[in-house]
C-alpha cells in the first residue's frame, strides 16, 4: 500500500536525521549558529541520505524526498539557510 511506505519512509527519514543530530550535537550547534550545517556534517549527511536512497530511491515515494524534507525540518528548524550556501534540495 503507497500510503503505508510513505509512512514508513518518512518515519525512516526521521530517524536517520535523529540520529545525525544525536551523534553530532556540537557540530550541529556550530553548524546552526554559522549557517553551514550542510559542510560540517557533509559526509554523514551523504551517508544517510543512501541508506535512505537504497531503501526508498526506486520506490513510488521516491519522488516526495522525505530525506530532504526531515533535514530541513529536524536539523535546520524548518530554516533551510541554515544547511548553508554549498546544500542544494
Amino acid at each position: 500500500n503507497e500510503s503505508e511506505m510513505h509512512g514508513k519512509a518518512r518515519r525512516f527519514a526521521k530517524l536517520l536525521v535523529d540520529e545525525l543530530r544525536l551523534y553530532n550535537q556540537a557540530k550541529v550547534n556550530e553548524g546552526k549558529q554559522h549557517r553551514d550545517l550542510y559542510d560540517r556534517l557533509k559526509h554523514d549527511i551523504e551517508k544517510s541520505r543512501a541508506t535512505y536512497d537504497k531503501r526508498y530511491g526506486r520506490t513510488p515515494v521516491a519522488s516526495a524526498d522525505y530525506f530532504t524534507q526531515e533535514l530541513v525540518r529536524g536539523l535546520a528548524d524548518n530554516d533551510p539557510a541554515l544547511l548553508g550556501n554549498s546544500f542544494s534540495r
